[in-house]
This record gives C-alpha cells, sequence and structure tokens, in this order.
C-alpha cells in the first residue's frame, strides 16, 4: 500500500491508499487549518474525511483518524442486527484498536469469540468504562454511540416518547404477540411449544413506556418456576393427554427465561429506537431520580 507523509505545523500526517488516490487527497489535508493542537486537529481531519468521503487512511502523528458518519452508519446497522455478520474489516479494526478489543487470527475469530452476538460484544467490550478516549475523534464517536466511558448513559435514554404501536412493534419483533384491546389492556403472548402459550395482561390506561417497562420487569420476576410446575399438575388430572413431569418442567423453565430475555430485548430496542430516530423524540434524558430500575432486567 501506498503511503504520503506531510509536515504540518510539528506534525506527521500520514495517508496510506492507492497512489491515484492519496495524490488528489493529499492536497485536501494540506488545506484545512491545522494548528499543531492534537486534539483540534483530529477533529477537523475527521470532519474533513466526512465532508469529502475521503477514502485513505488517515494517521495523525502515527495513530489513525476515524470517520465519524462512517462509523456510526456501520455501528447501527450491526446495533439493528444484532448479529456479527455484517462486520467489515474496518469496523473489526475499529473495535481491537480504537476500542482495544481482543485481536484474533482474523475477524471469523472475532466473531466467534463473542458467539457472533453484537449484544455480547458491547456487553463484553464496549461497556468498559477503561476504553481509550484520548483522543479527540475516537472520544467523539464513543459519546454518540454511548460506549467506554458513555455506555452508562444509555439508562438514562427517554423512551417515554415513544408510542404505543411503535411499541408494540419493538415487542412483535422480540418474538411476543401483542394486541391492544378496548380495555386498554396491552395482551402479550409467546408460544412456548406447539400445546402451551404463556400470556399476561399490561395496564395501559395511563400509558408511559417506563411504566410498561417496570411491569414487565415486575412480571418476569415474580414468575415462579415451582408454582407454575404445580398449578399445571394440579390440573394434569383433567387433561385428556397430559404432559409429563419432564415437560412441565422444561416449559417453567422455557417461560422463564422468555420472560427474562423479552425484558432485555425490549429495553434495547426500545433505546435504540429513540438514538436512531432523535429528531422524531423528545431525547430529554431522564433524571436519576427518574431512573426506572430497569437495569435489573438488561
Amino acid at each position: 500500500m501506498n503511503n504520503i507523509k506531510i509536515n504540518l505545523n510539528g506534525k506527521i500526517i500520514t495517508l496510506y491508499g492507492s497512489n491515484t488516490i492519496i495524490q488528489n487527497e493529499k492536497a485536501i489535508i494540506e488545506n484545512l487549518e491545522l494548528t499543531g493542537n492534537e486534539s483540534q486537529d483530529r477533529l477537523l481531519i475527521q470532519d474533513c474525511i466526512d465532508k469529502n468521503k475521503l477514502k485513505s487512511d488517515i494517521l495523525y502523528d502515527g495513530n489513525s483518524v476515524y470517520p465519524f458518519e462512517k462509523i456510526i452508519k456501520a455501528y447501527r446497522k450491526l446495533q439493528k442486527s444484532e448479529t456479527l455478520d455484517g462486520l467489515t474489516k474496518e469496523m473489526y479494526h475499529f473495535f481491537i484498536y480504537a476500542c482495544e478489543g481482543i485481536a484474533h487470527y482474523d475477524l471469523q475469530g472475532f466473531r466467534s469469540y463473542y458467539n457472533n452476538s453484537f449484544r455480547n460484544l458491547e456487553n463484553e467490550l464496549l461497556s468498559q468504562r477503561y476504553l481509550e478516549t484520548k483522543f479527540s475523534d475516537r472520544d467523539r464517536i464513543f459519546k454518540e454511540l454511548k460506549i467506554g466511558k458513555y455506555y452508562n448513559e444509555r439508562a438514562y435514554i427517554n423512551i417515554d416518547k415513544i408510542p404505543l404501536n411503535k411499541l408494540k412493534s419493538i415487542i412483535e419483533n422480540c418474538g411476543w404477540k401483542a394486541q391492544i384491546d378496548t380495555d386498554n389492556y396491552l395482551k402479550l403472548s409467546k408460544d412456548i411449544n406447539a400445546n402451551i402459550s404463556y400470556s399476561f395482561n399490561i395496564d395501559i390506561l395511563n400509558y408511559d413506556v417506563s411504566k410498561i417497562m417496570r411491569d414487565f420487569n415486575y412480571i418476569s420476576n415474580s414468575f415462579n418456576t415451582e408454582s407454575y410446575i404445580n398449578q399445571v399438575l394440579m390440573e394434569r388430572e383433567r387433561q385428556e393427554n397430559p404432559p409429563t413431569i419432564s415437560e412441565i418442567v422444561s416449559d417453567a423453565d422455557v417461560i422463564k427465561h422468555s420472560l427474562n430475555e423479552f425484558n432485555s430485548d425490549v429495553l434495547y430496542k426500545c433505546r435504540l429506537e429513540v438514538e436512531l430516530n432523535k429528531d422524531t423524540y423528545d431525547t430529554n434524558t431522564v433524571t436519576k431520580d427518574e431512573e426506572i430500575d430497569l437495569e435489573m432486567c438488561v
């Protein structure tokens, strides 16, 4: 790979890429009003990369300057997919270098380490407060995505402006059936197996997403597998084809797991919905006093 070095105010800026690209983009970088202040210069170069759609890999004093818009777009795409299937080589390098992740022999090994789950990657690496933020271009990205030292700010994203129909869509996207009835109840159900469906109702008379999430959390925490097993055993004698005891125990475990997963998934998707549509929603964060005990269900 070809490279060109530029000395501006005592700082070495290196462009890597094909000769044609770096020759064309060298002039663009040279026209920037760089001062030698690394924090300010990095942001100027980052904005320049976005504005001019530069294709060179650009290093400032030996360390990469990351594009803002391209990284944000690629990250959000992974968030929505919740897998690492769409992980590009560029994003792989961002995670192992900018986010100080564990390098692997190849990109596939990185996917495998996190079981191809983007949520696992966030929870195991990107939620850590020690992520390096001394470089202003990286810090700007971390702040926008709420990762690293900004990860805890996700708890204060205001999800209450999400309309009921959108919440219903999010719930259905999490694998549950949702029905809004005329009695101001949100009826939720999930098929556990071919014969068993678990359901519950949520009061939505005074609609508030935070309250609904608290109700979800209460239902999940209050579900008792032993009580469920005993109840089904009592009803078992009246059934023509009763389930076996092992089937009942398995169903209880599946229901409990599904409820816990449901809470985490709905909360994550609600927060992502607000982040992806900031112009639509009131993005004022909730205060600490209003924090909704939602972290218990994550």
